[in-house]
C-alpha cells in the first residue's frame, strides 16, 4: 500500500437500515490506485473520495475492483445518481481503460 493512500480522505458512505456487504480495503487500494488517486470524471484529487460501484452490489460485485471506480463526492452525488443512465456507459468504458 503506498503512502499516498493512506494520507487520502475518504467519505465514508451514509448508514442504511439494511446491511451491505463490507468492500475490502484491498478493494480501495486497487481502485485507488488504478484512478491514480483522482475522480475518473473530473480529475479532482484533493477531496474526498468514494468508491463507486459501477453495476451495483452484491452477487460477486461487491468486492470486485473491477466494478468499481474513484469519485469525487460532487460528482458520485450529483452527476451519476443524479444521471444513472447516462454515466453507467460512460463509466464501463473507463473501467475497461483502467484494468
Amino acid at each position: 500500500m503506498n503512502d499516498y493512500y493512506r494520507t487520502c480522505k475518504f467519505a465514508k458512505e451514509r448508514t442504511k437500515k439494511h446491511k451491505k456487504e463490507q468492500v475490502s480495503n484491498n478493494t480501495y487500494v486497487k481502485v485507488f490506485e488504478a484512478c491514480k488517486g483522482k475522480c475518473v470524471l473530473c480529475g479532482v484529487a484533493n477531496e474526498p473520495l468514494q468508491l463507486h460501484h459501477i453495476l451495483g452490489r452484491g452477487k460477486g460485485l461487491t468486492d470486485n475492483y473491477k466494478n468499481c471506480v474513484m469519485l469525487c463526492m460532487e460528482c458520485h452525488l450529483n452527476k451519476v445518481h443524479g444521471n444513472l443512465k447516462y454515466y453507467r456507459p460512460i463509466l464501463l468504458e473507463i473501467a475497461k481503460e483502467l484494468y
